[in-house]
C-alpha cells in the first residue's frame, strides 16, 4: 500500500490501541452477482498486516475487532474504515441506512 505510506509522510497518526476495522466490499451493480466472493476467499491478511504496521498498536483480537460487509455500488472497490470501538455502533447504523445490499437486488 504505497499510498498509505506516502500519506503518512505528511500526516502523523497516533496508532490505535483498540479499534474496529471495517472491510466493505463494493461490487459494481451492473455486473453479474456471481462475481461476489466469499469472505474466506479474500486476501485480507496482507492488507491487515500493512495497516497494522502503520496505524495499529497490534492487530490481535485483544486490540482489534473486525467487521465485513458486502454491498452493491457504481464501481468495484474495497473501503477500509478504522475507528475507535466506541464509534462503531453509530458508524454501522449510518452505513446501513445508505447502502444497497446484495439481498435487496436478488
Amino acid at each position: 500500500m504505497p499510498a498509505l505510506k506516502e500519506f503518512l509522510k505528511d500526516h502523523e497518526i497516533e496508532p490505535y490501541k483498540e479499534c474496529v476495522i471495517c472491510f466493505c466490499f463494493v461490487y459494481d451493480q451492473s455486473l453479474p452477482k456471481r462475481r461476489v466472493k466469499d469472505y474466506d476467499n479474500l486476501e485480507l491478511k496482507t492488507i491487515l498486516d500493512v495497516i497494522s504496521t502503520y496505524v495499529l498498536l497490534d492487530d490481535s483480537g485483544l486490540y482489534c475487532d473486525s467487521h465485513y460487509t458486502t454491498e452493491l455500488g457504481e464501481t468495484d472497490q474495497m473501503i477500509v474504515t478504522i475507528m475507535e470501538k466506541k464509534r462503531f455502533p453509530e458508524w454501522l447504523m449510518n452505513r446501513e441506512k445508505h447502502k444497497i445490499t446484495i439481498s435487496e437486488n436478488m
